[in-house]
């Protein structure tokens, strides 16, 4: 793992402080203890809600092939 910039430190600190943060990371983690299937769609919008939160640019979508996934 790689060091982190002076300026990621303090986004870091920054959203530590954020209850609204810690609260979904809480409902994530009991959604993840609670089913075992979630649904990829809701999980995707849930994280790009997330990204869009925490001020970070979406990647563009590039198509995913496969028949084996595991969340």
């Amino acid at each position: 793992m790689g060091k982190i910039s002076e300026e990621e430190k303090k986004e870091l600190l920054r959203l530590s402080k954020s209850s609204k943060l810690k609260k979904d990371c809480e409902d994530i983690k009991r959604l993840e203890r609670k089913e075992k299937n979630v649904d990829p769609d809701r999980y995707i919008k849930f994280l790009t809600f997330s990204n869009a939160f925490i001020n970070h640019l979406p990647k563009p979508f590039r198509k995913i092939e496969g028949s084996d996934f595991k969340l």
